[in-house]
């Protein structure tokens, strides 16, 4: 009786020994390591997903973020079409920039911080390294825009200046900008165009323009001063698209003097499937107050 009462112990043994050999045995792979379960090596996969899909991600930051570089010395398009009847006019002036008036203080907007940043970071990269100064725009209604000159600028060599809109077009019109002034003497209206989503960017060539007011503005005496630029027309003053005299200003040092405040208008010409259609009705307008960006060396 005893005799059976141990094997039957011993036999008890042997099968739990042989039972946690087992589960040992399913634990351990053939070199003696622990292997890991279809549930463990599901859940270490999964990072190596996501840091693939950042990768992807980081590539594409990096190729759309070259690509605006790019942009930056992309050549210009050219238009030389009239505008049509239902296009949106704008109206740009420029003035003296007046330290003592109130109105004269303009601080750079969001869009004008961006694109200086990315030329800032372009050039970081070795991409269009340049020197750029930024002129903020003001409002003055709905559709006149005005920049304020300094001597300053007035003093740089400007190899390349730019008139930057951001529009909002939320049924992705085809937005063409003209210069009227510059389709009456046959010559076209150099632009860039730049989408996203419902978000159009221009950029028109005002490099005429600056370098014109610096040539009247320099005169004979050889300084920068605004006073000659009232002596400035592109045409007559029946042209709606001509730089006129306009109201007084200050310029500089306390001296009051007639100024006048140069205006050029600018057409925004919209289309879609090449039939021109009105801009403002379809939802195009300005999601940013408009700036200048001047290249100079």
């Amino acid at each position: 009786m005893a005799s059976s009462h141990c094997s039957w112990i011993a036999l008890f043994l042997v099968s739990l020994m042989t039972s946690d050999i087992g589960i040992s045995g399913r634990a351990v792979d053939t070199r003696g390591f622990l292997s890991q379960s279809p549930k463990i090596a599901k859940e270490s996969y999964r990072p190596t997903l996501r840091t693939d899909a950042s990768r992807r991600w980081r590539r594409g930051v990096a190729e759309a973020h070259r690509e605006r570089c790019a942009e930056l010395a992309a050549p210009w398009l050219e238009s030389t079409q009239a505008p049509r009847d239902n296009s949106t006019l704008l109206q740009l002036r420029v003035r003296p920039f007046s330290p003592g008036v109130s109105r004269g203080l303009v601080f750079p907007g969001k869009s004008l911080f961006s694109f200086v940043r990315r030329v800032y970071h372009c050039c970081q990269e070795g991409l269009n390294c340049r020197s750029v100064k930024g002129i903020q725009g003001r409002l003055r209604g709905d559709t006149d825009v005005e920049f304020l000159l300094t001597r300053e600028i007035l003093s740089l060599t400007i190899t390349r200046a730019e008139l930057h809109l951001q529009l909002s077009n939320p049924q992705h019109l085809d937005i063409r900008p003209v210069l009227p002034s510059m389709t009456k003497r046959n010559l076209p209206t150099r632009y860039s165009s730049w989408s996203q989503g419902h978000t159009v960017e221009l950029s028109v060539d005002l490099l005429f323009l600056l370098q014109s007011l610096q040539e009247v503005a320099v005169g004979a005496g050889g300084s920068p001063s605004l006073v000659n630029v009232r002596r400035m027309v592109f045409s007559s003053r029946g042209d709606a698209g001509a730089l006129q005299d306009a109201d007084a200003d200050v310029w500089g040092d306390g001296v009051t003097t007639l100024l006048p405040a140069p205006g050029l208008s600018l057409v925004l010409d919209c289309s879609q499937d090449g039939v021109g259609v009105p801009c403002e009705t379809n939802g195009v307008h300005l999601s940013h107050t408009p700036f200048m960006a001047l290249y100079y060396r």
